[in-house]
């Protein structure tokens, strides 16, 4: 009975390995206008799930600046959640501060968090653009800010994670107008065990520098 059970372990931990997993981005902003979905399949598509966010707002609030939005939640083609979320400026920041907080307290995280994105494999980016400020000599100094832009991300992008294709990217200028139109795809791939094993690395690297400062922190009492 334990070999049949040792057996079935195995063959799921072996499905886990070979797991692929594909997550899809699409945003659309036309005027004031936003369109964000996240989509996530394994299996080639034997599982699905896919997040919208249809409302893309930002007010003003005592706190700072707020992002307002809608995130529905489809799995396999059928709305299963709808709820607001509200990211904040201090929220953001605390995010960050976390972040900041576990590099430096965590030896040697930066290389395994690298190893970590090497994973990941982008094998589709376009980003495409389209503006005009009514003003011909304003419109063109912002063309040429928005490409520098644009270079510095897909630049930052390809050094963090593996990048297999070549970025599409257009930004066209309307001299006459006054418009404002984005349009950003992309398709990271990675198989799940690989993912996991970096996880598993980096969450033995935080629990050894825990245990770590437990033992030495009686003594430097």
């Amino acid at each position: 009975m334990w070999a049949w059970v040792f057996l079935g372990l195995l063959v799921l931990l072996l499905l886990l390995v070979m797991t692929p997993v594909k997550i899809s981005c699409y945003y659309h902003r036309k005027e004031e206008d936003d369109q964000l979905e996240v989509e996530l399949e394994a299996w080639h598509g034997l599982f699905s799930r896919k997040y919208e966010l249809p409302i893309l707002l930002f007010k003003v609030s005592p706190a700072g600046p707020e992002l307002v939005a809608k995130v529905e939640t489809i799995e396999q083609g059928s709305k299963v959640q709808e709820k607001i979320k509200d990211f904040t400026r201090r929220q953001v920041k605390r995010w960050y501060h976390n972040y900041r907080e576990l590099v430096d307290r965590v030896r040697d995280l930066l290389p395994l968090i690298r190893d970590l994105c090497k994973q990941i494999h982008c094998t589709k980016l376009e980003w495409h653009t389209l503006l005009g400020t009514g003003q011909a000599a304003e419109t063109g100094a912002i063309t040429g800010v928005i490409w520098g832009v644009k270079s510095l991300i897909v630049g930052v992008l390809s050094h963090s994670i593996s990048l297999r294709t070549m970025p599409a990217m257009s930004v066209q200028p309307v001299w006459n107008d006054a418009v404002i139109q984005t349009t950003f795809r992309c398709v990271f791939r990675f198989y799940l065990g690989h993912f996991l094993f970096s996880l598993l690395k980096i969450a033995w690297r935080i629990r050894k520098t825990g245990q770590r400062k437990w033992h030495t922190s009686p003594s430097q009492a």
